[in-house]
């Protein structure tokens, strides 16, 4: 459809996902189109936040990826290593550069605002913008990747470094309990930091030090999904459920300021709802309906999306707000729609190109 290729193996069940995590993104960053219209009501929803899906898929389909090899071939080797390195550095880097490059030249023009002094550009280069101190006032959906990014690095290593698949086994949960209760000293130590929610935001939310563990809860669930399969299949309504619970849960009772839930324990359990949805979702592998191939297509452009959404808010913000305004909530529709369109543009011109050189790795 429009050029978009999807693979075959693909699990419907986590595109599912991946589209509803980028709908919470975009939305969360254009809701503001919508006060002042009927729909007003929208904008005050609490809803899961996007990013925390991304991260867990990324730990869930990279854990199961070498915990899955490794069983296979009794061990990680360099090729595996090596290869995922290549394949990662050309699913990332061409979208994040390219994007990096366009709000450099956008706020040098004043369209949007930003601050390019405040955190030198090669930290953003290098993905170190946000290692264990927060940034802030430019390029800020870029906070993400380095969690991620730098999971891919240290990831493969740490069981290349175990050896045999025996060893892969029993070490795979120490090193994600490692990463859970680092995170949790290291919101702890930053704590007295948290002045208020903005500051919590940046400090917690969106450090690499600090979200590190939502991703490797991601790799506990790849973990019993491979070795412990019959649980993993036999009580997937049960951790849907569970899971749905726990996450409504989050976002209705109250976060009490300053406390150690709010600054320690609370955003490590998004994380574990997503995770108990996973044994569900991944038993839906495929749908053949106009909705299910709409969804399919939406998760091959979510990186895409979730790189230029919050420019295109920036730029309605900052330079056609009062016309967005006199839309009303067709303000909303068309922010999405240039949304889709600039992220099909971005996906067509950059990120396909590299992902047709990515599959020859």
């Amino acid at each position: 459809m429009l050029g978009i290729e999807t693979d075959s193996r693909r699990i419907f069940g986590l595109d599912l996902l991946r589209a509803l995590a980028i709908f919470f993104v975009v939305h969360g960053h254009g809701s503001f189109l919508l006060s002042g219209t009927c729909f007003a009501f929208l904008t005050g929803i609490n809803l899961p936040h996007g990013v925390d899906i991304f991260f867990v898929l990324s730990g869930f389909l990279i854990g199961t990826s070498f915990l899955s090899y490794s069983e296979k071939n009794e061990r990680i080797n360099l090729k595996k290593v090596g290869t995922f390195y290549g394949r990662t550095a050309l699913r990332i880097l061409p979208n994040y550069y390219v994007v990096l490059l366009i709000y450099c030249v956008l706020v040098q023009k004043g369209a949007v605002i930003g601050n390019m002094n405040a955190i030198p550009l090669w930290r953003f280069a290098t993905f170190t913008q946000n290692m264990t101190t927060p940034f802030y006032d430019f390029y800020w959906e870029s906070w993400s990747l380095p969690v991620q990014w730098w999971f891919y690095i240290m990831f493969p290593v740490l069981l290349f470094i175990c050896g045999n698949r025996k060893c892969v086994r029993k070490a795979t949960p120490l090193i994600c309990l490692f990463f859970i209760i680092t995170s949790w000293l290291y919101r702890y130590s930053v704590s007295s930091h948290v002045l208020d929610s903005f500051w919590w935001d940046v400090w917690l939310r969106k450090t690499v030090a600090s979200r590190t563990d939502n991703i490797y809860i991601g790799v506990l669930a790849a973990w019993v999904r491979v070795y412990l399969p019959e649980q993993w299949n036999k009580h997937t309504l049960v951790c849907l459920l569970s899971g749905l619970a726990l996450m409504v849960f989050t976002l209705v009772v109250p976060r009490p300021s300053d406390s150690f839930y709010s600054n320690v324990v609370f955003l490590s359990i998004p994380p574990v709802a997503i995770s108990l949805w996973l044994p569900f979702l991944t038993t839906i592998r495929s749908s053949k309906t106009f909705i299910g191939k709409v969804m399919s297509h939406i998760s091959v452009l979510s990186y895409a999306m979730f790189l230029i959404n919050l420019m295109v808010a920036q730029l309605i913000a900052v330079n056609f707000s009062e016309l967005f305004q006199s839309w009303g909530a067709c303000g909303y529709v068309v922010y999405w729609v240039i949304v889709l369109i600039a992220s099909y543009l971005l996906y067509m011109v950059v990120e396909r190109p590299f992902d047709k050189l990515r599959a020859r790795v």
